[in-house]
């Protein structure tokens, strides 16, 4: 064991670090944090109180910094890397004079105290300064209070639906959430919530979690208290207020299912999300794992486009034709992989997006079948090659990114090329310890933080579980997710096929065209189709009489050819001509363009 955990580690040393640039705070950690938001119909102020809990991890920490998006008195020239200002209309983004509508819109903090006693702070570069007492040491425990209030420039939508009823949702991905809130901005730091929301009463309110109160107040107001005890990271704080239909549609292995949309959507929004959720929840437990959160509500949501999946509540921008079975399918992965298990930064955003995207592909082979996958995994792995070719300096892990919103910019590389590497991995494992390595990553990190090494770690584990079951190659990953994570391009073979009557045997040559002088190494199946077996005469078979005795030939095991360097070649023993050779039929190498057929 201790000679086998060496190896490991040496293995793990061995891969790129990379992590965005994001600052992490130093000496702390936020672990809670319980806000009282104050909305109204008035104007699109809001006032909150936030109380901030944690503790040091080491002693002599004096300041305490969060993520806030302080006032703007005027316009600025537009900036698409500041996440503190509102979006700039398509249009005008690479105008010379483009301008921020931010003038009014930010957050003033008025107060910050710990018990009875007042805080220094400053707002500074969109950024919350608390200077506190010198901590004694790691472990000793805080709970800041701050109040503040302002317009979020973005974040926190605020307008009027289609049906010109006003809503109040969050749009808080990827770093948003400080435009209304005062936090540690990044996935890397999950904490539990609690969310007071006090707003007029003819609103219904939505947050993560479990509904804990709803007060009627004076003067037409609501008190609405929803608690999440999950660790979460803040893009996923999640509110919706708004006139909203609710349907509470039952509950799969005590997880209550709800759906929210808007009323004049009742009967055609409740109908799509009943019918698909339920199934859905089921698959992904079952092969997964246990579901992390209190609820699961499907959500029609003013400002979202497509889905958004925070936690515990998922976000959709409702079409008429309704949100397809296929969205939901991606959207409630992330409930496992994104919002359970969070990348530890932007860079490995693919463990997200990927995995959403590959395991809506795994939901429609276990709904519809296997060739409906394959033709899933063909139109995926065509986009994802052809950005790859375009883009081929760029690479599915990012190599520590400091514009946030440049995240998925190279979009159809993180969904769908992720995607493409995690069909490439069960390939390499098979089917059987790919899932084994996947209930094993989310069992580890659940409701935690990953990389890619962590995911690494976990497919090796199941594969040295798995015995003969899994590949030799399995074992020691190093080759396959550098090439694949931290490489662009893609993978370029071309070959051939011969079949030799003399030594009964086919043989199968192909050779690599390298990518910026590196060769992939990857196992590609042979599939042989042998001529129609010729049936016997009624009566002459071997082991029966007449036409029920004949029995087909088993077909042979199919054979791998492992691709490595300029050529490589196999040479399969084959008593006859085949009819046809194919390389990688079943599309376990989607990254490769293929050029193969009969030797000339």
């Amino acid at each position: 064991m201790r000679l086998r955990l060496v190896w490991i580690a040496a293995l793990l040393l061995a891969l790129p670090l990379f992590a965005d640039t994001y600052p992490r705070p130093v000496g702390f950690v936020v672990r809670h944090y319980d806000f009282t938001v104050t909305l109204s119909d008035a104007n699109d102020a809001i006032t909150v109180r936030d109380i901030a809990s944690g503790r040091f991890t080491q002693a002599g920490i004096t300041q305490i910094a969060l993520d806030l998006c302080q006032l703007h008195t005027a316009n600025v020239p537009a900036d698409f890397a500041n996440p503190c200002l509102p979006r700039v209309p398509y249009g005008l983004r690479h105008a010379a004079n483009a301008q921020a509508q931010v003038a009014g819109k930010g957050m003033v903090v008025t107060a910050a105290s710990e018990g009875d006693r007042a805080i220094p702070f400053q707002q500074r570069d969109d950024r919350l300064l608390l200077t506190v007492p010198p901590s004694t040491g790691a472990g000793e425990r805080f709970a800041i209070r701050l109040d503040y209030h302002g317009v979020p420039a973005n974040g926190l939508l605020i307008g009027n639906n289609r049906y010109g009823d006003r809503e109040f949702f969050t749009n808080e991905w990827p770093d948003l959430a400080r435009n209304w809130l005062a936090v540690i901005d990044h996935p890397s730091m999950k904490a539990t919530k609690q969310m007071t929301v006090i707003a007029p009463r003819h609103y219904q309110v939505i947050s993560n979690g479990t509904l804990i109160e709803e007060t009627d107040l004076p003067n037409d107001l609501r008190r609405t208290v929803w608690r999440e005890d999950v660790p979460i990271c803040t893009w996923q704080f999640s509110l919706g207020v708004g006139p909203m239909a609710v349907s509470y549609f039952g509950k799969f292995h005590g997880i209550p299912l709800s759906a929210w949309v808007f009323p004049q959507e009742r009967k055609t929004g409740f109908a799509d999300f009943q019918r698909w959720t339920e199934p859905i929840l089921e698959f992904y437990v079952d092969h997964i794992g246990p579901y992390s959160y209190e609820k699961l509500a499907q959500v029609e949501a003013y400002g979202t486009g497509g889905g958004m999946e925070l936690a515990s509540d998922i976000y959709y921008g409702y079409p008429p034709s309704g949100p397809g079975r296929q969205l939901l399918a991606h959207e409630m992965a992330h409930q496992w992989f994104g919002d359970s298990v969070t990348e530890n930064d932007w860079d490995n955003v693919w463990l997200s997006e990927g995995f959403a995207t590959y395991f809506a592909l795994l939901y429609q082979e276990h709904a519809d079948g296997h060739t409906a996958f394959l033709h899933g995994v063909e139109q995926s792995a065509a986009m994802a090659r052809r950005y790859a070719a375009a883009h081929p300096d760029s690479t599915l892990v990012h190599n520590d990114l400091s514009n946030i919103s440049q995240v998925i910019a190279n979009n159809a590389q993180i969904y769908q090329g992720g995607a493409m590497t995690l069909q490439m991995l069960r390939g390499v494992l098979g089917t059987p310890t790919f899932w084994r390595g996947i209930r094993l990553y989310y069992k580890r990190y659940r409701n935690r933080n990953a990389t890619d090494a962590d995911l690494q770690r976990a497919m090796q584990d199941a594969c040295f579980h798995a015995g003969a079951a899994c590949p030799r190659q399995g074992r020691d990953l190093s080759w396959f997710f550098p090439e694949w994570l931290h490489r662009g391009g893609i993978m370029r073979v071309q070959g051939s096929w011969r079949y030799d009557a003399a030594a009964k045997q086919l043989d199968v040559t192909v050779r690599q065209t390298p990518n910026q002088g590196f060769y992939y190494t990857m196992p590609f199946q042979v599939g042989v189709t042998l001529p129609p077996a010729v049936r016997p005469a009624p009566g002459r078979g071997r082991g029966g009489r007449g036409r029920g005795g004949f029995r087909p030939p088993a077909p042979p095991p199919t054979p791998v050819i492992w691709v490595q360097g300029a050529a490589s070649e196999l040479h399969i023993p084959l008593a006859q001509a085949p009819a046809a050779v194919r390389l990688d039929p079943e599309h376990w190498v989607p990254m490769a363009q293929i050029r193969f057929g009969p030797a000339q």
